[in-house]
């Protein structure tokens, strides 16, 4: 089991569950997007519950190992692997660069054309 210190507060959950939001977080680096992702999380009185949490790229938290005193096959039927949101990516092309992209071709084209109009010009 681990435990995990936001800036908010510890919550306790599954190794795997840890690992998961460790991998989700690192393939959102440099994204600008955050993602709820709900995780089954271990209450001060021992019951597991679901908790919302707000994961992005600038998100900073700390996974340390306790000692849950739970055998493995016990700590995953306790604490399953949410599904991960998708990352979320987006690509800007800025419009100048993409309008002078496409005058370049135009233009080109242009060229073929009056070239097979008259050969006699090349």
């Amino acid at each position: 089991m681990k435990s995990i210190t936001f800036a908010s507060g510890t919550i306790v959950t599954g190794s795997a569950v840890a690992a998961a939001l460790v991998d989700y977080v690192a393939g959102l680096s440099g994204s600008v997007t955050s993602s709820s992702i709900e995780i089954p999380v271990q209450e001060a009185d021992g019951t597991v519950a679901t908790h919302t949490i707000v994961l992005g790229s600038a998100v900073q938290f700390d996974i340390a190992d306790i000692d849950g005193s739970v055998s493995e096959a016990d700590e995953e039927a306790r604490f399953p692997v949410p599904s991960m949101p998708e990352e979320k990516m987006v690509a800007v092309i800025p419009a100048a660069a993409d309008d002078l992209e496409a005058d370049n071709f135009n233009q080109a084209i242009a060229d073929i054309d009056n070239v097979l109009d008259d050969p006699s010009g090349i």
